[in-house]
């Protein structure tokens, strides 16, 4: 398995190589010529390229569904944080192996878990 992973690392470190010398090499990069200005931009953008430009928002779209859908979080006590009284304090109880309080009038730490005697 090492060995496959590094042949296809280092065959994909030639692809890129190579990609870059042809990128390099094209004849475009020896014509000096003037800057499009921001008007010339956004007509090319929408006008010209009006249909790439909407399959990449649609891309984009899916991708921000897709990492919110990643991130969420499934915890029970989380899909009911807005749920107060009774059932957050058993959801609570449910999670926790032992629950402990603090008895006001003396201070002192009691179990609220039945003992068996």
């Amino acid at each position: 398995m090492r060995a496959i992973s590094a042949l296809t690392s280092v065959g994909t470190f030639i692809f890129v190589l190579l990609v870059l010398q042809e990128v390099n090499s094209h004849s475009m990069w020896g014509v000096s010529g003037n800057p499009p200005s921001t008007v010339e931009f956004a007509n090319s953008i929408f006008n010209e390229w009006a249909f790439v430009t909407i399959i990449l928002g649609a891309l984009l779209a899916m991708a921000m569904i897709g990492a919110s859908y990643l991130v969420r979080d499934e915890r029970l006590i989380n899909l009911v944080w807005d749920i107060r009284g009774d059932i957050s304090d058993n959801i609570e109880k449910t999670q926790n192996k032992k629950n402990f309080s603090i008895d006001n009038s003396f201070g002192s730490m009691k179990s609220n878990i039945k003992e068996e005697e």
